[in-house]
């Protein structure tokens, strides 16, 4: 229970972080960010990526996705289910976007993508920590998508995106929440899990 109302605190906390970051301030940084996580050799590497278009003060991915497509990526995208599932569905242009149940763009009508196969997921967050911790919205998504896609590919690269003022000291964290392998902020590439990143500049 304790955790529990810590995790509530930590997001109170950062939701009002965001909130007091500007629209300026907002772009800039994400294209900072963007062109960071761009650097990434395992990013050069992964045939299917997985992303998600981002909501409120996030980090922007518009750049992200439209560069991925160019690159020839094969890009997926979540679409959250009334079930209390997500699941992933590749995208071929940012046109055919729809808001889901959250508001959140999605690809309703895009080909379903297995979850073994992405080989790295972009994933948002409200706080990170530099051991890899990361507190989402509270709804449990993304820890039961990594779940099983850890299941299946055990070697999923596991890439958190946010800004220099969502890094915590530490995020409280139960059993079932999965740590990032890299955190891409404005400032920095933080190795998470001790996979040798290099030179994120």
């Amino acid at each position: 229970m304790k955790n529990t109302e810590n995790k509530r605190r930590v997001r109170r906390e950062y939701r009002q972080r965001l909130a007091e970051l500007d629209q300026r301030e907002i772009a800039q940084k994400s294209l900072l960010v963007t062109a960071g996580a761009l650097s990434l050799p395992s990013l050069r590497a992964a045939g299917t990526v997985g992303a998600y278009a981002a909501m409120g003060n996030e980090v922007a991915t518009d750049k992200l996705l439209s560069s991925l497509l160019s690159a020839g990526k094969l890009l997926v995208l979540p679409v959250v289910k009334g079930n209390g599932v997500m699941e992933f569905r590749r995208i071929a242009d940012l046109d055919g976007l729809v808001p889901g149940c959250y508001g959140i763009l999605e690809p309703r009508d895009g080909q379903f993508c297995f979850p073994g196969m992405i080989d790295l997921l972009f994933i948002p967050g409200l706080a990170f920590d530099r051991r890899g911790g990361r507190l989402g919205r509270g709804k449990g998504y993304y820890d039961r998508f990594l779940a099983r896609a850890g299941l299946l590919r055990p070697d999923l690269i596991k890439v958190g995106l946010a800004f220099s003022e969502q890094l915590a000291a530490a995020v409280p964290r139960d059993e079932q929440d999965v740590p990032m392998d890299l955190l891409v902020t404005e400032e920095e590439v933080i190795i998470c899990s001790g996979e040798q990143e290099g030179d994120s500049g």
